[in-house]
């Protein structure tokens, strides 16, 4: 297949602003990917969704207070991005959905060879996935203005771009992504 649309985090937890880990950038880049999924599904190219997923007793929480547990409201995607008909959803308990085995064998299964990455956070999990599958040998392309970074100290965002530059991810925007699909 090639092309894979990659939609990073956009959990209830992280986006809706009673979410336990919520950043309100996050909200900001809902309408860039809904459009971009649009566009992605109307191609006939894949559409992955890695999602947070933790147990209850998961070693993230060591750093991170508890987000995104399984089957709760927090883990499920933002009503406004819910996965249809013919996306697959992957379930990770660790920053890249890479992390897990499976993982690569979902990747061969589709033929991926180029990743088109949006989704939070910008210094986390989208810097994770990308740098990951920048690893395995995969082209990865990062959506700029539909991801988006909490920030934590400033400038942690901007820091995460310049090393997955530096690892050959490319960038672009929706416009220049939705021009490309035609």
């Amino acid at each position: 297949m090639g092309k894979l649309f990659v939609i990073v985090d956009m959990l209830n937890d992280f986006i809706k602003p009673s979410g336990k880990l919520y950043f309100a950038k996050g909200q900001g880049v809902v309408d860039p990917i809904v459009r971009l999924r649009a566009a992605f599904r109307a191609a006939g190219w894949p559409v992955l969704y890695v999602n947070d997923a933790h147990p209850e007793d998961s070693e993230e929480f060591a750093s991170w207070p508890p987000h995104c547990v399984m089957g709760t409201w927090g883990a499920r995607i933002v009503d406004e991005l819910q996965a249809g008909p013919g996306d697959i959803v992957f379930h990770k308990d660790a920053m890249s959905f890479l992390a897990h085995a499976p993982a690569e064998n979902l990747l061969k299964a589709f033929g991926a060879t180029h990743l088109y990455m949006a989704g939070v956070a910008t210094e986390y999990c989208v810097q994770a996935c990308s740098l990951d599958a920048r690893a395995r040998g995969l082209a990865v392309t990062v959506v700029l203005d539909a991801i988006a970074g909490v920030d934590l100290h400033e400038g942690d965002a901007d820091k995460a771009l310049e090393t997955m530059r530096q690892a050959g991810v490319a960038f672009t925007d929706t416009a220049a992504l939705l021009g490309q699909l035609g």
